[in-house]
């Protein structure tokens, strides 16, 4: 049985999946399995993953008959992996080498139930990388409010010693539902730690823009006053903080011309020399 499962939500990325694989085959730890979910992918996602699983027994792939969305395409994945461990990774998103490897030995040491690392945010195009990102430490309702920080799924790794029913909400519309799975644990008395190590890279959107921003500070209301059910006046307080920690994350680690990153073209093989060579990068 492996000790790592790695679950991998997969929809039209056949552009990122060769680093991302690379990215987890490259991990100094090496007992784990990759559960790749596609979630009806009309590019040629799922051929290439299934090139990958040939030459890597360690590589699963479930294919979907309908669209589901990320949240259903993990719990698909979480309810077919074996591992203790559950760590996520987008397909457009990178690990470092030795992620896997500091990630469990932290949370063996600090007997949490789960962690996240620190990481640099990655221009689309893969050449850029900004300032290191470190999120709140440790993770409570108030820092999950106020705080960005955390990576995403990206960062996450779970113990499912300490968390046997850890799912991510599928109820929700298809946006923060990764946000909604850690209110959940925060919520549930599981303690998470910051592990502050440069393990990962999140690839930023091409198209994001202000509009894009100005729609995510609206969903994040909605979610305080709506989902949380917030009162007006602690709901106002959180989110002015929010909005004030994003626009500063923003502003001090978006990519950078003078940081080394990257190339989106490149084969798997260079992709893992990347890995290795963009740790020490500033």
């Amino acid at each position: 049985m492996p000790i790592v499962s790695v679950i991998t939500p997969v929809f039209n990325a056949s552009r990122w999946l060769p680093e991302m694989l690379a990215s987890v085959a490259s991990q100094t730890f090496t007992d784990w399995e990759h559960i790749l979910v596609d979630d009806c992918s009309s590019d040629d996602s799922a051929s290439l993953i299934e090139k990958a699983a040939a030459t890597d027994p360690r590589i699963r792939l479930i294919r979907l008959m309908s669209n589901r969305g990320p949240a259903q395409s993990r719990n698909v994945a979480i309810e077919h992996s074996r591992g203790r461990f559950l760590a996520f990774l987008d397909a457009d998103d990178l690990w470092l080498p030795q992620k896997l490897r500091r990630c469990l030995t932290f949370i063996e040491r600090n007997e949490c139930s789960f962690a996240y690392h620190a990481f640099r945010y990655l221009s689309a195009d893969g050449r850029y990388t900004g300032a290191l990102v470190k999120g709140p430490s440790p993770l409570t309702l108030k820092t999950l409010h106020t705080r960005r920080g955390l990576g995403d799924c990206m960062s996450i790794v779970i113990d499912r010693d300490k968390v046997p029913c850890f799912r991510f909400p599928d109820h929700q519309e298809r946006s923060h539902e990764d946000w909604l799975a850690w209110l959940w644990l925060v919520k549930h008395d599981h303690i998470g730690y910051l592990l502050p190590e440069d393990l990962g890279r999140y690839r930023l959107s091409e198209t994001s823009r202000n509009a894009k921003k100005l729609s995510a500070a609206r969903k994040v209301w909605h979610l305080y006053r709506v989902t949380e059910g917030l009162s007006w006046p602690q709901a106002a307080a959180w989110w002015l903080q929010y909005s004030w920690n994003s626009l500063r994350l923003h502003l001090r680690s978006r990519p950078r011309e003078h940081a080394a990153g990257f190339s989106s073209s490149v084969s798997p093989g260079t992709a893992i020399r990347g890995a290795k060579d963009i740790q020490d990068v500033a």
